[in-house]
């Protein structure tokens, strides 16, 4: 057995469609699918996914080239709400490809609570968008 590729990554939201809204509108992804997470007569999702039984569960698959983001966004009582540092363990960023990483921050920088850290060496910048997630732009 090996692994043969990654699937998809999934992050944690606090505000689905806020962050559906930034993929799409702010760096190009297409949202490809979206709906909901609830117990069935197959399973729960504390069996499923290690989520509460009583949480309420929202998701959204996008895309960009052969790439694939889940986004989910759980409501549940009691769940920690600060968004992980990027030095945090659990801490994690997306890094993403782009042809023009200059035109890529700019539309970055028009967001309204969306930070855009120091470019390095004309090769990456790290953005955090407003919702907490890390991104690391790439030049090409």
């Amino acid at each position: 057995m090996r692994i043969t590729g990654i699937h998809h990554v999934g992050y944690v939201v606090p505000d689905l469609a806020e962050a559906v809204a930034f993929f799409t509108e702010v760096l190009g992804f297409e949202l490809t699918r979206q709906g909901s997470l609830a117990n069935d007569e197959s399973g729960t999702l504390s069996e499923w996914f290690d989520i509460p039984d009583d949480a309420k569960v929202r998701f959204a698959f996008l895309q960009s080239g052969t790439g694939t983001v889940e986004l989910l966004e759980a409501r549940v009582p009691g769940q920690r709400t600060e968004a992980a540092r990027n030095w945090d363990y659990a801490g994690r960023h997306l890094a993403l490809q782009t042809d023009d990483l200059e035109a890529a921050l700019e539309r970055v920088r028009a967001v309204p609570g969306a930070q855009v850290f120091k470019l390095k060496d004309g090769r990456f910048a790290y953005v955090r968008a407003p919702f907490g997630l890390y991104l690391q732009l790439m030049a090409p």
